[in-house]
């Protein structure tokens, strides 16, 4: 499964099985329940404990393997993330861009939907 795939690849980068934490202390590897986001998959998140009470917790969208691996070396590097899509991708638009909702919908709005 791909699920399966990106854990066992994951592992072997880092030299660790699920619920182990790397010999640095900064990484390990959890599955999680449905985070909402099938759409976006597949797609990974991570969490920052390294400045409490500041915890950060980002998903990174559009993935494969090879771009999950360089974000972890990202990490080590003490590089910036792009989080969420990693294709440039907005949301959940499709790929190829917007299919529908061309024209903005009638009043009332719950949102200002330029802002989105």
């Amino acid at each position: 499964s791909t699920q399966s795939t990106w854990v066992h690849a994951l592992e072997h980068h880092l030299g660790v099985g699920e619920e182990e934490v790397t010999p640095d202390g900064m990484f390990s590897i959890s599955e999680m329940e449905c985070m909402g986001c099938c759409s976006n998959a597949p797609m990974i998140a991570i969490s920052d404990y390294s400045d409490p009470p500041n915890y950060r917790y980002d998903f990174f969208e559009d993935l494969t393997v090879e771009s999950a691996i360089e974000l972890v070396e990202k990490i080590r590097r003490g590089e910036p993330l792009r989080v969420g899509s990693q294709t440039g991708r907005q949301g959940a638009m499709p790929a190829g861009g917007r299919t529908s909702l061309f024209e903005a919908p009638p009043a009332p709005f719950c949102r200002d939907l330029a802002e989105a």
